[in-house]
C-alpha cells in the first residue's frame, strides 16, 4: 500500500512539474510575442519621428552630396546616348556612396582635371582629345581616371592607348557574359556568368603585362582592368553595359579600386518578403502535391510548407516580412466586406508565427487588384482598373481594419503592390488612407515595358521610404546571382521575395515538386550565407528606419599619415561601411572591422566620428 502511495505521489509531482514547465514555456512564448509587438510599435514611433523631421527640412538630402574643393569629375557627352545613360547611372552610385561630384558636359565644356579628386569619363576619347596630355600628366602625378565605356579606336585613342594598357587592338565587336578575375564584385573572384543578359561592345585587345585584369568576357576577352602609371592609375571598362542598374556593382567596385584605402557607406541589409501571405488558401486538390503528400492544398500549406519555411529561416538567419491579402475577389467597388471566421483564424495563426519568429506583417492589398487606373496595364495582368481614388482608399481602410481584428495593438507599416504595379493615384490613396505607412517595396530593376512601379532606395517627398525588392523565387538563377552581386557590392543590400503558390504555378515553380523546390531554396540560402555571412537579417520596417537615416546623413573622409578618419552626422546607433585597403588594420576608435574578402572589410561604426590605423 505504501509503495502504491509513493508511486501515486511521484506521478502527481511529475504531472505538476509538467504543468509548470508548460506554463513557463507558454509564458516565454507569449512574452516573446509581446516583445515583438512592442518592437513594432517602437519602429512605428521612430519612423514617424524620422518622417516629421524629414518633412520639416527645407532642403531634402536624399541624393545630393555637399560639394568640396576636390570633387569627382563626372565627364559625359550630352549628345551621346550611351554616355548620358552611363552618366545618370553613375550619379546614382556616387549619391549612394556619398561621394561629392560635379558633372561636365563635354559637348559644351572642356575638362580641367587639376581640381578633380578623380575623373569618371563616360564618353569616347574623342570628347577629350585635346586634353589627353593634361590627363596623362594628371594621372602620372597621382590622379585617377575611370574610362567607363569603349568606342571604336580613333586618332584620340591612338594617342593614349599604350598608357591605358593596350598593346594590340581591333574594332568593336559584341561579346556576352563575364568572368570575374578579381573581387571588383565582393566575393566574386573566379565566378563566371555565361548568360546573354550581359552584353558588351568591346575593343578586341591584347594587354601589356603590367595590367591588373579585373574581368573578362565569357570567352576571356579583356573587359575591365587597372593600369598604374606613375603615382596614379587608369581603370578601364572595355564595354557598353554600365548604363544598367544590374551593373552598378561594377561601377562601385571600379571607383573603390581606383584610389588606395577607399571607404563608402552601405545599408548592410538582408530582407525576405513573402507576398500573398497570410492570405486565403486555395481549396481542393493539386495533383503534384497530392501525389507527394496525399493532402489537399490547405493541409499541405499548414502541415508541410509553412513549418519548413520557418525551419529554413531559422537555420539560415532569415526574418520574413509577410504581406497579407484579404481576398482574391476582383471587386473594385465599395462596400468591401470582411471574410468569415476561417480566414481570420488563418490570419491570426500564421501571423502570430511570423511575428514570433522575429518577422513582420505588412499589407499586399485588400484584394489582388493593383492600385492603378490604366486599363491597358490592368488588361495585361487580367485585372480591373480602379475608377476612383476614394474607392482605393476604402479598400485600404478595409484591410487595415481586418488586420486590427487579428492584431489590435500591432502597427502595420509596410506595403508591397500586387504584381509590383502601383499608379500615382494609388500611391496617394495609400498615403491618405494609411497614416502608419512607412515603406513601399516594389521593384528595383528597370521594367522595359513601363508597367511596374520601379524604385530607387530613397525617401519620397511625402516622407515614405521607397525600398525596392531586387530578386525573387525559390531557386537560384544566374541573372539573380549577377544582380545580387552588384547590389550587395554597391549598396550592401539583398532584398528577395517569393509567393507561397509559386509551387502551384508551372512557370514560377518550374514544374518541380515541393521537395525539389525546398532543396533549391535551402541551397539558395546556404550559398547566400556562405558568400555574404556579414549581411544583417532584418525586417522591412527596421530596414526603412536605418535606410532613411543613412540617406539623410553625410560623411567626410580624411587621411592623416597612417590614419583614416571618418566624420558623419548620422543619428543611428550603428552604421556600416565597405573599406578597401591592402594595408594592415591598426588601432580602431568607435568602430569594429571584419574582413569579408581579400583587401575588403566591413566597418561597423558606433559613433558619428570614427577612425582606424592603416599600417604599411
Amino acid at each position: 500500500m505504501m509503495k502504491r502511495d509513493v508511486r501515486f505521489q511521484r506521478k502527481v509531482y511529475i504531472i505538476m512539474l509538467f504543468i509548470l514547465l508548460f506554463a513557463g514555456v507558454t509564458q516565454l512564448s507569449r512574452s516573446k510575442f509581446v516583445l515583438e509587438f512592442n518592437h513594432n510599435e517602437k519602429n512605428h514611433q521612430q519612423y514617424q519621428m524620422i518622417k516629421e523631421q524629414y518633412l520639416a527640412t527645407e532642403t531634402k538630402l536624399v541624393a545630393a552630396v555637399e560639394k568640396s574643393e576636390r570633387d569627382y569629375c563626372l565627364a559625359f557627352d550630352g549628345e551621346d546616348e550611351l554616355s548620358v545613360k552611363v552618366k545618370v547611372n553613375t550619379e546614382r552610385v556616387l549619391g549612394y556612396m556619398q561621394q561629392p561630384y560635379k558633372t561636365i558636359d563635354l559637348d559644351t565644356n572642356s575638362l580641367d582635371v587639376k581640381n578633380c579628386q578623380a575623373v569618371l569619363l563616360t564618353s569616347s576619347l574623342d570628347s577629350v582629345e585635346y586634353e589627353i596630355p593634361d590627363i596623362v600628366e594628371y594621372v602620372e602625378n597621382g590622379g585617377h581616371l575611370f574610362w567607363m565605356r569603349s568606342d571604336n579606336p580613333t586618332d584620340a585613342f591612338n594617342k593614349v592607348y599604350r598608357k591605358l594598357g593596350f598593346v594590340n587592338f581591333g574594332y568593336l565587336e559584341g561579346k556576352y557574359g563575364i568572368g570575374l578575375s578579381s573581387n571588383v564584385l565582393i566575393n566574386q573572384k573566379g565566378v563566371k556568368y555565361d548568360g546573354d543578359f550581359i552584353y558588351n561592345d568591346i575593343i578586341p585587345a591584347e594587354l601589356d603585362d603590367s595590367v591588373e585584369l579585373l574581368a573578362t568576357t565569357a570567352d576571356q576577352s579583356p573587359l575591365m582592368w587597372k593600369k598604374k602609371i606613375g603615382d596614379g592609375a587608369f581603370v578601364i571598362f572595355n564595354g557598353s553595359s554600365l548604363g544598367g542598374k544590374d551593373a552598378r556593382g561594377l561601377i562601385a567596385g571600379g571607383i573603390s579600386m581606383m584610389e588606395p584605402d577607399y571607404i563608402y557607406p552601405i545599408f548592410n541589409t538582408k530582407l525576405f518578403y513573402i507576398d500573398d501571405f497570410p492570405a486565403p488558401i486555395p481549396q481542393g486538390i493539386n495533383d503534384v502535391i497530392y501525389k507527394e503528400y496525399k493532402m489537399d492544398i490547405p493541409t499541405f500549406f499548414h502541415d508541410i510548407w509553412w513549418p519548413q519555411m520557418l525551419k529554413v529561416a531559422n537555420n539560415h538567419d532569415v526574418r520574413y516580412t509577410a504581406v497579407a491579402i484579404q481576398t482574391y475577389g476582383d471587386n473594385v467597388k465599395p462596400p468591401f466586406y470582411n471574410l468569415g471566421d476561417e480566414e481570420l483564424h488563418n490570419l491570426i495563426g500564421y501571423g502570430r508565427e511570423v511575428i514570433k519568429s522575429g518577422g513582420e506583417i505588412g499589407i499586399h492589398g485588400y484584394n489582388h487588384q493593383s492600385l492603378q487606373m490604366n486599363k491597358e496595364i490592368a488588361d495585361y495582368f487580367g485585372y480591373i482598373p480602379w475608377e476612383k481614388a476614394e474607392e482605393m482608399e476604402a479598400s485600404i481602410e478595409t484591410i487595415l481594419r481586418y488586420l486590427k481584428q487579428a492584431f489590435p495593438n500591432y502597427s502595420v507599416m509596410s506595403y508591397v503592390p500586387p504584381s509590383n504595379v502601383l499608379g500615382h493615384e494609388g500611391r496617394q490613396a495609400l498615403v491618405d488612407a494609411w497614416p502608419e505607412l512607412a515603406v513601399i517595396s516594389s521593384l528595383y530593376m528597370t521594367d522595359p515595358f513601363e508597367r511596374s512601379y520601379v524604385q530607387e532606395f530613397e525617401i519620397g517627398a511625402d516622407g515614405i521610404m521607397e525600398m525596392p525588392r531586387i530578386t525573387s523565387g525559390y531557386f537560384d538563377t544566374d541573372y539573380n546571382k549577377w544582380v545580387e552581386a552588384n547590389t550587395i557590392t554597391s549598396l550592401g543590400v539583398f532584398s528577395h521575395f517569393l509567393h507561397p503558390d509559386d509551387l502551384l504555378d508551372q512557370e514560377r515553380g518550374r514544374q518541380q515538386t515541393w521537395k525539389s523546390l525546398y532543396e533549391d531554396f535551402e541551397h539558395l540560402l546556404d550559398r547566400l550565407h556562405t558568400t555574404y555571412p556579414w549581411l544583417r537579417s532584418i525586417t522591412s520596417s527596421d530596414a526603412a528606419i536605418n535606410m532613411a537615416d543613412q540617406l539623410q546623413s553625410r560623411m567626410i573622409v580624411s587621411k592623416d599619415g597612417q590614419k583614416l578618419q571618418v566624420a558623419t552626422n548620422t543619428d543611428a546607433e550603428e552604421h556600416y561601411f565597405i573599406l578597401r585597403t591592402n594595408k594592415k588594420i591598426g588601432r580602431l576608435t568607435n568602430c569594429s572591422v571584419q574582413k569579408i574578402d581579400t583587401g575588403v572589410y566591413l566597418v561597423k561604426a558606433s559613433g558619428n566620428d570614427f577612425s582606424m590605423g592603416l599600417g604599411g
